[in-house]
């Protein structure tokens, strides 16, 4: 058996690169949800009155993809404009990002689409009594066209 060569020195340019390397991506994984005081979740009524009854948000989708999708403030309109285009009565809900903790992940989108930035995703089971705030929102008197929202998100 022959005798490695080790030194304390190559094992620190080894090491020392590879742990900045890893703050420095932990620190821009959670630099966007510092800076986010709140996200949202969009529901049909029907998924709202299902969520009420259950004590916790759950959407076929969020089932599928496992974890709940959820927006910033500038990318509502956007997640109105790709998933929700054809309902007119949705219901708006606003979670306090830091009640989340660390279940919420800021992450590239799933599906990946023309969609830019990171995004919210809640892996853990979202209770209704986490929410600050719902608003019932209907369909507006206009509809961005999709270059303009994906500028305002991008």
């Amino acid at each position: 058996m022959s005798k490695m060569n080790f030194s304390w020195k190559t094992l620190g340019m080894i090491v020392i690169p590879i742990a900045i390397i890893m703050l420095i991506f932990e620190n821009n994984q959670n630099l966007e949800m510092k800076t986010e005081t709140n996200v949202y979740k969009i529901l049909t009524q029907e998924q709202w009155l299902i969520s009420k009854k259950n004590g916790y948000i759950t959407t076929d989708l969020d089932i599928k993809d496992g974890f709940i999708h959820l927006s910033t403030a500038k990318q509502l309109a956007g997640t109105l404009y790709y998933f929700f285009e054809n309902d007119e009565d949705l219901v708006l809900i606003q979670f306090k990002s830091s009640d989340l903790g660390n279940d919420l992940v800021f992450e590239e989108p799933y599906p990946k689409d023309n969609r830019k930035g990171l995004f919210p995703h809640f892996y853990s089971q979202l209770n209704i009594e986490r929410i600050s705030n719902f608003w019932e929102i209907q369909r507006g008197a206009f509809i961005l066209p999709e270059d303009v929202i994906l500028e305002q998100e991008n």
